[in-house]
């Protein structure tokens, strides 16, 4: 499976293909790519991770912990869609600002 790591800092996205069993957790995903993408800033940081599907109709859900990646996949086609998943760092991420002013 494709999965892309945001980087907010940089502005860009790097990709990595893993293999998922129809076993793995969100949990599980989120630990191996946490060390594919950023092995070195593993050890200066404690960063948290959430795993995200992102469609191209901008629709856009966090996954659950105990969630499994693969069976999310498989699904997509059923509901005929196509998406994406992005590994973010929880403390990279923006708070959104409301525009009442």
């Amino acid at each position: 499976m494709r999965f892309y790591f945001q980087d907010r800092v940089a502005g860009n996205f790097a990709t990595k293909c893993i293999r998922v069993s129809s076993t793995a957790t969100t949990q599980d995903v989120i630990e191996t790519l946490a060390e594919k993408f950023r092995p070195d800033m593993r050890m200066l940081s404690s960063p948290k991770y959430s795993l995200y599907e992102v469609h191209v109709s901008g629709e856009e859900r966090q996954l659950d912990l105990d969630e499994k990646p693969l069976v999310v996949q498989l699904n997509w086609n059923k509901d005929d869609r196509e998406g994406r998943f992005v590994l973010k760092n929880e403390n990279d991420i923006l708070p959104k600002v409301s525009s009442s002013l």
